[in-house]
């Protein structure tokens, strides 16, 4: 084994503990003090200093006590829950009703712990900086932007993420070098109709057939707007329309999301989407009016830093089972740091082997395999003792 995963292993009863006791108490974004003030406790048992980010959050730095090193990596992971009730029937599930850590932050949380104790009981080991993130607000893309705001990429050479993956086969590590994840925009609809009751139809304008149209139309920009050669997702997540059976709306509202990977399609979104629904709503005798919010870019992993990477997390699992990734048009804001600085982003992989059905992320059944705690904090750890030369 991997004398540093060898190492990790010996302390993966006391990451699972900390996991599950994450789990136990999830926060939405923005909100997770009580989770910065259990990550706090954990580090202060080991000694190891930190500051606290504004609002939530923190962060920390690791100094090798070896001479020659000036580099700084920063090794990152994030704390926030999604508004979801959970239905996994874990022993340690959700105590809090309506917010469960759907998306593995508590796992992150875990693998980031678990690096960072290793890497302060080895400072002789290296030479150089390796500063930690505990990032809060990663779900709603606020994250990200307010730890840079925060000065915590000043002076970093390299960043390293992940993210944990019930989709990837449980042992496997995967990136991908170049655009790896996708954009993510972020729009809302709401359309203006004119309320009657619903056996006169005629005497009103229906807001709900008319935000079904914009639904069916929005669809055409993959099919028919964008190039197949590219790849493109527009999503209706949410329309909420009416108050009851006999009466026909007045106002309906809808929200989604598209996601891309091409700059140009990108930036022609929002007019897109605001043609397509402005277009229909006068079709049907109604208006629409349209929110559109930008909250990723694409996640791009520098070939460089990610073959670095990838041969670091090859001496955790083997060779055969550090493999390159397939594009995914999930979004996430360590994008921002891959602008910023040459970065890699890792998929760790965490489907039980019994599991006869995928349970993707964000269900309210997700479940991950918990080895892939120690799998996660080795290649942190390799990864960043690899990328400052030691």
């Amino acid at each position: 084994m991997n004398p540093i995963r060898e190492e990790i292993h010996k302390n993966v009863e006391t990451l699972i503990a900390f996991r599950r006791e994450m789990h136990r108490h999830p926060e939405l974004s923005l909100r997770e003090v009580e989770t910065t003030n259990r990550i706090a406790s954990a580090l202060d048992a080991l000694g190891i200093s930190y500051r606290r980010m504004n609002p939530t959050g923190l962060s920390g730095e690791i100094h090798g006590t070896k001479a020659g090193g000036s580099k700084t990596i920063l090794i990152r992971e994030d704390i926030d829950a999604l508004p979801t009730t959970e239905h996994t029937g874990l022993s340690f599930a959700s105590e809090c009703p309506g917010r469960m850590h759907a998306c593995g932050h508590d796992t992150h949380m875990a693998m980031l712990l678990g690096a960072v104790t290793y890497l302060q009981a080895h400072r002789d080991t290296f030479a150089g900086t390796i500063r930690f993130l505990f990032q809060p607000a990663e779900e709603c893309s606020q994250g990200a932007l307010m730890m840079i705001e925060q000065g915590v990429m000043d002076g970093v050479d390299h960043a390293v993420g992940m993210h944990i993956s019930p989709i990837f086969e449980a042992g496997t590590v995967s990136a991908l070098p170049g655009e790896c994840w996708a954009a993510c925009d972020r729009f809302q609809i709401h359309v203006k109709g004119k309320s009657c009751h619903g056996a006169l139809p005629h005497t009103g304008r229906d807001a709900v057939v008319c935000a079904s149209a914009i639904v069916m139309n929005l669809q055409q920009i993959v099919s028919r707007e964008a190039d197949p050669n590219t790849a493109a997702v527009v999503t209706v997540g949410c329309l909420q329309a009416g108050t009851t059976y006999n009466i026909v709306s007045g106002e309906a509202e809808l929200e989604g999301t598209c996601r891309t990977f091409s700059e140009e399609l990108h930036a022609q979104m929002p007019d897109k989407i605001r043609r397509i629904a402005e277009g229909t709503a006068a079709v049907y005798g109604c208006e629409a009016t349209v929110e559109f919010e930008t909250l990723s870019e694409v996640l791009f992993c520098d070939p460089a830093v990610t073959k670095i990477g990838l041969a670091a997390a090859a001496k955790v699992v083997g060779e055969d089972k550090a493999v390159l990734a397939p594009r995914q048009m999930i979004a996430e804001d360590f994008c921002f740091y891959s602008k910023l600085v040459p970065s890699v982003f890792f998929n760790i992989g965490a489907r039980w082997a019994d599991d006869d059905k995928v349970r993707p992320l964000h269900s309210d059944q997700v479940l991950f395999d918990e080895n892939a705690i120690e799998i996660g904090a080795s290649v942190f750890v390799q990864t960043a003792l690899d990328l400052l030369g030691a």
